[in-house]
């Protein structure tokens, strides 16, 4: 690592104390992080945003072990989460187009399609792939 970087990223993680989450309490405590880092104004540094998927990845964890999820196809998660956040097509960060496609049936999600609306909907985006 760079040591600028490497000094950052030592700061954040005293300072958020990211770890693995076996409480609905850790769970939210990072989830607020994800969120702080996520609607942060400016760019992210490359430090914050290692941050940042290292407590996606603990946050994502917990959730497959605490609310294992039903085989769903990615259209059917598109539109739960649309329903969910009250969201149209042409709000969302992928053109409303594919959006209609992809609730159609005619269309895959793409990997740079998921990772776009998991960052919109503060969720993995493993939801929106099908695996």
């Amino acid at each position: 690592m760079i040591p600028a970087l490497d000094t950052e990223y030592g700061q954040l993680l005293q300072e958020v104390q990211p770890k693995v989450i076996h409480t609905k309490k850790e769970h939210a405590r990072q989830l607020q992080e994800i969120k702080r880092l996520m609607l942060k104004p400016a760019k992210r540094t490359p430090a914050e945003s290692a941050l940042l998927g290292a407590l996606a990845t603990f946050v994502h964890e917990f959730e497959l072990k605490m609310y294992p999820l039903e085989n769903h196809t990615p259209a059917e998660m598109l539109e739960f989460m649309m329903e969910q956040h009250n969201k149209k097509a042409v709000e969302l960060p992928i053109p409303h187009t594919r959006v209609s496609e992809i609730l159609s049936g005619k269309r895959g999600v793409s990997k740079a399609q998921a990772i776009a609306l998991g960052e919109f909907f503060h969720v993995s985006p493993v939801l929106f792939l099908g695996l």
